[in-house]
């Protein structure tokens, strides 16, 4: 059999696992998305960010399915998640707007962003809240 027959004989192929997909490599975080971020999904992020009290970020890495994302959440548990370009992109983003960023994966969501989807409240019902209650000294007669 010759070379010329069959050409890709000659390259150096390595070995494919199945779980080489669910691998990360070094510098996945630096690749940017396969679709950019358009400009209103920025502005949108902007907005956000400028509007509401006591943001905080959280980067969310690239699924196979998902680009990387950023979910932004106020202090009453309103979220808004949409796709960055990269990582430094969304660490620009919240430098330029002073709003601590962390790693998903790291530090998880907070509770209040859970609580606000399920529309909670995000403080508890007192004893003040609830109705007076009636109750009677008489026991209930018993039909024989």
């Amino acid at each position: 059999m010759s070379d010329e027959r069959w050409p890709w004989r000659s390259l150096h192929l390595r070995a494919v696992s199945f779980f080489d997909r669910f691998r990360r490599r070094k510098g996945d975080e630096d690749v940017p998305a396969r679709n950019d971020p358009s400009a209103k999904t920025l502005s949108d992020l902007e907005e956000f960010l400028s509007s509401r009290e006591g943001v905080e970020a959280f980067v969310e890495p690239p699924t196979s399915v998902y680009a990387m994302s950023l979910c932004v959440v106020a202090a009453d548990g309103e979220f808004l998640r949409r796709p960055v370009k990269h990582a430094k992109q969304a660490q620009q983003l919240c430098k330029s707007h002073g709003v601590p960023m962390y790693d998903a994966r790291i530090v998880g969501y907070p509770r209040r962003m859970r609580d606000y989807e399920r529309g909670m409240r995000t403080t508890g019902i007192s004893v003040d809240d609830l109705p007076p209650l009636e109750t009677t000294d008489e026991e209930p007669r018993r039909e024989e």
